[in-house]
């Protein structure tokens, strides 16, 4: 007993317990709410669902289940899917030329959920059919790392043998088949095996995705292999399908889409739903069965756009010199850190002038609270017009609409030649005393206007008084003005 491994797996353990989403959302307090939804919603047929169906489904799923069980499940559909989505749960995609975002499982919740349906269905027994497939297995892997002629040519010769006593047999005897018992056990085994590929093409379609973001970043901090990789873009290498994870999902996707093999398959699966064997499954087995050709194809073709995706967007970004773009922000953004740094060890107060002259952007910055909704309904226009009979004009109510929009300039002009016709001399406060603002600020914004075209600035400042139509007073402090004499029309 090694007691440091023990307590070093422990901590590596703990670790695990806390950032791999597999184990978070085994811990987790509604996880039994949590695996049966997405079990639910996201079944051997379905493995991507657009943002609205995935709402309705987790939606009409939450009820049944707040209703039917005595879970607390507070939030909205809506809140639980971005709960998800940021616990790694869910990812989220927007394809290109589409309006509407996707989900699919990651490969830890791939991985919880296969889990947790190994607790509710568990192997009961080692049996005879998965004995077979490691037997064969390991028989396969013998022969094929032989290195010795002999060896293999005899190992031929046997199984030439076997197969003409086989045939031997079959003529004399008829064909021999395996009960409905076996035979049933081996569809279970090839569907146990099935329902491990979601969780391996997730897997393969995340590495190449890290693949792509290592390439990404090799290129924008222009480390020693970026050149090499630009080189290799250039020159029409598809770096992502280079990988080791592309050229593992190519190997499997061109013996997939290989045309004889391709047919070979529908043809057994087709002749495999015809035996009496396979009314002695459960109705989902037999659905998976019956979709496994359609299962596999739909996996592995959004892996493979995937795939291709990415090296199109990898070549685009480094053809467009968009590359460039990005290498010129990453070394702008060290250098402004370096030189931070260095004014902190210098011990620079925040408010200390620096010297440094910073050419600010023209485009200003506005918080997204501030942003509207743009409403279509709003600049609707209506087919039908209301056409008002026509009246009287009111001229005074039309004085007084205009008063409400536009200066009186008039009004201002005479109180200003009141006040200097009987003092001589007058500012903008002493016009204001005697002839208080009509308008509100309008009037005083007037009276500021017409000092600036007429008055001279004197010294000092005074404060301008105004209320609104509400009654409330207010008042500003503004430079002082005179007016020396009367003034005419403005």
């Amino acid at each position: 007993m090694n007691r440091t491994t023990a307590v070093a797996d422990t901590l590596t353990m703990i670790r695990l317990a806390d950032s791999v989403p597999a184990w978070v959302m085994l811990r987790a307090k509604n996880a039994p709410a949590v695996l049966s939804v997405l079990s639910a919603v996201f079944q051997s047929s379905n493995r991507q669902v657009a943002g609205t169906e995935l709402t309705l489904a987790v939606d009409s799923l939450l009820v049944d289940i707040r209703e039917q069980t005595d879970m607390e499940l507070p939030k909205s559909a809506v809140a639980y899917i971005n709960d998800w989505v940021k616990a790694g749960y869910l990812i989220r995609r927007s394809p290109q030329g589409t309006r509407d975002e996707f989900y699919e499982l990651t490969t830890d919740a791939h991985v919880a959920i296969d889990y947790v349906r190994q607790l509710v269905n568990p192997q009961r027994s080692v049996t005879k059919s998965r004995l077979d497939t490691l037997f064969t297995g390991l028989h396969s892997l013998a022969a094929e790392t032989d290195p010795d002629e002999a060896t293999a040519i005899r190992r031929l010769e046997q199984q030439r043998d076997q197969l003409q006593a086989r045939i031997e047999q079959i003529r004399m005897n008829g064909v021999g088949i395996i009960s409905d018992a076996e035979a049933v056990e081996k569809a279970r085994e090839i569907l146990a095996l099935a329902s491990d590929l979601p969780t391996d093409f997730s897997r393969v379609r995340e590495e190449i995705e890290e693949v792509d973001r290592d390439l990404r970043e090799s290129i924008v901090d222009e480390q020693l292999n970026a050149g090499e990789v630009l080189d290799n873009v250039f020159r029409g290498v598809d770096l992502i399908t280079e990988s080791e994870a592309g050229k593992a999902f190519n190997g499997f996707y061109e013996v997939f889409l290989d045309p004889e093999r391709s047919k070979q398959f529908d043809a057994t699966v087709s002749s495999v739903l015809s035996r009496d064997f396979v009314d002695k499954l459960d109705p989902l087995e037999r659905t998976e069965l019956a979709q496994l050709v359609d299962t596999l194809d739909t996996s592995s073709g959004q892996v493979h756009d995937s795939m291709t995706g990415l090296s199109r967007s990898l070549r685009r970004f480094v053809q467009s010199r968009e590359a460039e773009s990005q290498q010129a922000l990453t070394r702008a953004i060290n250098t402004a850190q370096q030189l931070a740094l260095q004014l902190a060890q210098r011990g620079i107060k925040p408010y200390e002038s620096i010297e440094f002259d910073l050419e600010l952007t023209t485009r200003q910055p506005t918080s997204l609270s501030s942003w509207e909704l743009y409403d279509p309904m709003e600049y609707r226009i209506e087919p039908n017009m209301e056409v008002n009979e026509s009246g009287e004009i009111d001229f005074e109510a039309m004085r007084a609409r205009i008063r409400e929009s536009e200066i009186d300039w008039e009004e201002l002009r005479g109180a200003i030649n009141d006040v200097v016709g009987r003092s001589g001399r007058a500012s903008i406060s002493e016009v204001l005393s005697a002839h208080p603002a009509t308008q509100g600020l309008a009037s005083v914004v007037g009276l500021i206007k017409l000092a600036h075209d007429h008055g001279e600035r004197a010294d000092g400042t005074e404060f301008l008084h105004w209320q609104r139509p509400g009654g409330k007073s207010f008042r500003a402090r503004y430079a002082r003005f005179e007016f020396g004499e009367k003034i005419g029309h403005v």
